[in-house]
């Protein structure tokens, strides 16, 4: 299935081709429930929810973006 969203969430290199450095990758749903603090960062990754790769790909500080 094709991304929801693509988005640049963190500062960083600009990307224009290819994958680029620093990817993550989750369900929709996954993403409202760590948007809302329904599911911590530390959590989806253990539970494989979430492919994060990359240095600047932990998103952890950045969420809950709701609160």
């Amino acid at each position: 299935m094709p991304p929801f969203a693509v988005v640049q969430c963190v500062e960083g290199p600009r990307h224009t081709r290819g994958t680029p450095p620093n990817v993550v990758e989750t369900d929709p749903l996954t993403w409202i429930r760590l948007a809302a603090g329904r599911t911590a960062w530390p959590d989806a990754v253990a539970d494989a929810l979430v492919s994060a790769s990359g240095e600047r790909a932990d998103l952890g500080p950045y969420l809950p973006l709701l609160g």
